[in-house]
């Protein structure tokens, strides 16, 4: 009997560098939990792996391997490609028919002898001790399943890339067949076959994981065994596979653009190209040689682009912008009628810079002398510049006045202006805007967009962000604070006005916004006792309530004081270890006693967490533990898990494992970027969300 072929271990960190750092969040009950690694869960174990293969898991895996020479044990080893989710080269290994040969890309010549006596040796299997599959189908329908999968094995070969028409016809409805074969496959289809596409589709959005349980174990290993069940589930499960294609290093990157080369029908199902997890650094060690490769290059990048017709959801990253040129950029912005979602997020390179500038220019450029004109608005909806420092503020008053229908809006760090921001149009309806450190922005500006532009104030606002570093700049003084807090709109769940000034006259509108918000990062010049004011009830609203006073405006104040808070996360990095020591932290405040509830994050500066962590007595006897992630340090209500479900138990109080729709896929409290997708957090962008400061 063959032995298994055991899987490589992880890459080690040495692949990596500095600046690129996996974050991504723990699947536990536990909230704010984080696994870090200098490698991304998608890096291949094997340099010839694919981000989507479709070949199945052992055992059923020796049915349809013909890469490997034909094992004399009726039991197949597991294949030891990596199974990455999403997509990319997709290489179904299947027999060839015999009679045929075919020379894959390294020109080793199979014999069509081997590969026959291989198959029928598992079909033997198949047919005698696999009971399971025996028991799902009768006998009769297993043979016409066999004959199936003989015809099926002319479509796709590993290497060959050749078309797969029986595939493509399976996910259109379209079936190249005469009528006597089509009447004879309808009369063996079992129901589950039947399902019409809808409804399977939303079968499949279940067995679709946007990450695998660790970095080690293969993606979607159910739609894998779907594939090789049988004809109609293949074509199906197939479209699903390519849907969502995340590319980790560019050796994937020009397996997937063969495959869409030589069969373009599987680029139209393309809907999200995730370079997020990107790390070229995985296979080449220096930039040299990765430019010798030309994997991924600004022209191969193109030639994707333009097999792709209907995607909508593009993701970058910084390691990708020295390969994002002037005609990439065209065709993200006005060449793809069906993109809704771009993310751009650390790209800062020269070559990008100046891409963009000669983009938005009036006159046309070089490398597009006739290009056509730009239309009046773009159909994007979703834009992150997140971190793009470079970007001139031309590209900013040249792109914004164009997305009439903006909902995300994510120029954190950026050279945007407060005429490029009152340029968005009036059609937009923004629920997520980060301008946390633009340092071209004035107070008045962004307050007057607030209260006076139509984007923004019809209580479409979800998430806003305004922080700056105090160390270095600010953005909000005390009077300037005072008039924006009566501006923001009731349907605000996250605000940060980290490095503003406050004082304690903000601490009554602050306790009003508290009672719709789930994240507040508050601003310096605050103590203890006004932190307690926002989530600790006063102590006399008990005799308030009993109170029979005239006074209009008192009672008003009682019954705000008796309207509960919905804070869950509170950032208080602003306050040093002078303000908040371990004697106010445990004595003098009162947000870590249960009757904050339910307020379940505290985020605290570097110096604040090294002081606690030399003396977690008192914060686990209180029922709090530490965690940490890069740059970025919390408070965590809950020492231990309650169990399997959503929820853990602190005393009387059961903290959620913070999902919200406006989160996007993220779970954890505080983040810093906006996601421009719904998907898990991964890769560098868990790293800008959860890992770096401001």
């Amino acid at each position: 009997m063959a032995k298994p072929q055991m899987r490589s271990p992880s890459p080690g960190l040495t692949l990596g560098r500095a600046s690129f750092s996996s974050i991504r969040e723990r699947d536990a009950d536990f909230t704010q939990t984080f696994t870090s690694s200098k490698v991304s869960s998608y890096s291949g174990r094997h340099n010839d792996e694919a981000a989507v293969v479709d070949e199945p898991l052992s055992p059923a895996s020796a049915v349809f391997s013909v890469a490997q020479p034909p094992s004399p044990s009726p039991a197949p080893s597991p294949s030891p490609s990596q199974a990455a989710d999403g997509t990319t080269a997709i290489i179904m290994r299947l027999p060839a028919v015999p009679g045929d040969e075919f020379e894959d890309q390294t020109g080793l010549v199979a014999s069509s002898v081997a590969r026959r006596d291989g198959f029928n040796r598992s079909l033997a299997w198949l047919d005698g001790d696999f009971q399971g599959f025996q028991d799902a189908f009768p006998r009769d329908a297993l043979k016409q399943r066999q004959d199936s999968l003989l015809k099926l094995g002319r479509t796709q070969v590993d290497g060959s890339h050749a078309n797969s028409d029986d595939a493509d016809t399976a996910m259109q409805g379209v079936e190249d067949k005469t009528q006597d074969d089509a009447e004879d496959e309808g009369a063996a289809l079992q129901p589950f076959e039947k399902l019409p596409i809808e409804v399977y589709r939303l079968i499949i959005n279940h067995l679709m994981l946007e990450t695998p349980p660790n970095g080690i174990d293969r993606r979607n290993v159910d739609l894998m065994s779907l594939l090789v069940v049988s004809r109609p589930l293949y074509g199906k499960t197939l479209e699903a596979l390519y849907r969502r294609v995340t590319i980790p290093h560019s050796r994937i990157f020009q397996k997937f653009l063969s495959q869409i080369d030589s069969d373009p029908v599987r680029g139209t199902w393309v809907r999200r190209l995730d370079f997020s997890h990107f790390n070229p650094v995985s296979l080449f060690s220096t930039a040299s040689e990765r430019e010798a490769a030309r994997n991924l290059t600004a022209e191969t990048l193109l030639r994707c682009l333009d097999r792709m017709p209907n995607l909508q959801e593009f993701l970058a990253q910084d390691y990708l912008d020295s390969d994002i040129s002037e005609g990439v950029l065209r065709k993200l912005l006005t060449g793809l009628p069906s993109l809704r979602a771009l993310d751009l997020c650390g790209c800062s390179a020269a070559p990008f810079r100046n891409a963009f500038a000669a983009l938005t220019s009036s006159s046309p450029s070089a490398s597009a002398p006739a290009a056509a004109p730009w239309p009046n608005y773009l159909d994007i909806q979703r834009l992150s510049l997140h971190k793009c420092i470079t970007l001139p503020s031309s590209v900013f008053e040249f792109v914004l006045p164009k997305l009439a229908h903006l909902t995300h809006l994510d120029v954190a760090n950026t050279r945007i202006t407060d005429a490029a921001l009152h340029s968005i149009p009036h059609t937009a309806r923004i629920t997520h805007l980060n301008l946390a450190k633009c340092s071209l922005l004035t107070a008045d500006g962004v307050i007057d967009f607030l209260a006076n532009h139509p984007a923004v104030n019809r209580n479409s606002l979800v998430f806003l962000s305004l922080g700056f570093d105090a160390a270095t700049s600010q953005l909000l003084d005390a009077e300037a604070v005072t008039r924006l807090l009566p501006t923001l709109p009731a349907s605000l769940k996250s605000l940060s006005l980290k490095g503003s000034k406050m004082d304690r006259s903000h601490v009554p509108r602050l306790r009003v916004l508290s009672k719709h918000l789930e994240e507040l990062a508050l601003g310096r010049c605050l103590d203890v006792g006004d932190v307690n004011a926002l989530v600790v009830p006063p102590k006399h609203v008990s005799a308030a309530a009993d109170s029979t006073s005239t006074e209009a405006g008192n009672n008003n104040n009682n019954k705000a004081d008796w309207i509960p808070h919905t804070l869950r996360y509170l950032d208080l990095t602003d306050m040093n270890a002078d303000t908040l020591d371990l004697s106010s932290l445990y004595l003098d405040s009162r947000f870590l006693d249960p009757i904050t509830a339910p307020l379940e994050v505290i985020e605290v500066s570097d110096d604040v967490f090294k002081r606690v962590s030399k003396s977690k007595g008192p914060l686990t006897r209180m029922g709090w533990r530490q965690s940490e992630i890069g740059s970025r340090s919390w408070l965590v209500r809950g020492s231990h898990p309650a169990g399997q479900g959503v929820t853990s138990i602190s005393g009387s109080f059961a903290m959620e494992n913070g999902q919200r729709p406006w989160k996007m896929g993220a779970q954890s409290w505080g983040m810093r970027k906006i996601p421009v997708a719904h998907a898990k957090v991964g890769g560098m962008y868990g790293s800008y969300m959860f890992g770096r400061k401001l």
